[in-house]
C-alpha cells in the first residue's frame, strides 16, 4: 500500500470530514474500522498478502517436531483472526485495525520478518508475512464508506 494512496484518500476528505461532529466522526470511524477487520480478517484467513501474492509456505518440520505438537501444513493464521485477537479500534480522530496481547507479538515477527522464540531453548527468524496492510479495494472500500456517511449528514 503505497502511502500517496493514504495521502490522497486524506486530501480529497480531509476538510468535510472535519466540518462532522466529534460524534459523527467517531460513528464514520467505527464502521470504517469495523469494515477494514472483516477484510482483513477474510485476507488473513486466505493467506494472501495486501499486495495480492500468497504467503510463503511453512518450512517442513523435523521428525521430533512432529511428535511433539503436529504442526498442520494447511492455512496459517486461521485462530488468530478471532475477534478476540484481531480487534477494530477508533475514535474521532482515527480507525485503526490491530492485534492484542501474545497475538500482538507473534502477529510482529511474522509482519517484520522478525527473530522469535518457541521455547527457551530454540528461537528461528521468521519468514516476513504481511499480515496487516491496505489493498486497492479496502482504500475503494474506505472512500465509499467516507462518500456514503457524507452524502447522509
Amino acid at each position: 500500500m503505497a502511502t500517496d494512496d493514504l495521502n490522497h484518500l486524506n486530501e480529497l476528505f480531509d476538510g468535510l470530514i472535519q466540518q462532522l461532529s466529534p460524534a459523527a466522526r467517531k460513528q464514520l470511524s467505527r464502521d470504517i474500522a469495523r469494515r477494514l477487520r472483516a477484510t482483513q480478517a477474510q485476507r488473513i484467513k486466505q493467506n494472501i498478502a495486501p499486495d495480492g501474492s500468497a504467503f510463503e509456505a511453512r518450512k517442513p518440520q523435523p521428525t521430533w517436531a512432529k511428535r511433539l505438537g503436529a504442526i498442520k501444513l494447511k492455512l496459517m493464521f486461521q485462530k488468530i483472526i478471532r475477534q478476540k485477537y484481531l480487534k477494530p479500534e477508533y475514535s474521532s480522530e482515527a480507525a485503526s485495525v490491530g492485534f492484542t496481547g501474545f497475538i500482538s507479538r507473534v502477529a510482529t515477527e511474522h509482519q517484520y520478518g522478525l527473530r522469535g522464540r518457541i521455547n527457551e531453548r530454540i528461537s528461528i527468524r521468521y519468514t516476513q508475512r504481511e499480515l496487516l496492510g491496505l489493498t486497492q479495494n479496502e482504500m475503494n472500500m474506505i472512500e465509499a464508506v467516507i462518500i456514503r456517511h457524507l452524502a447522509t449528514k
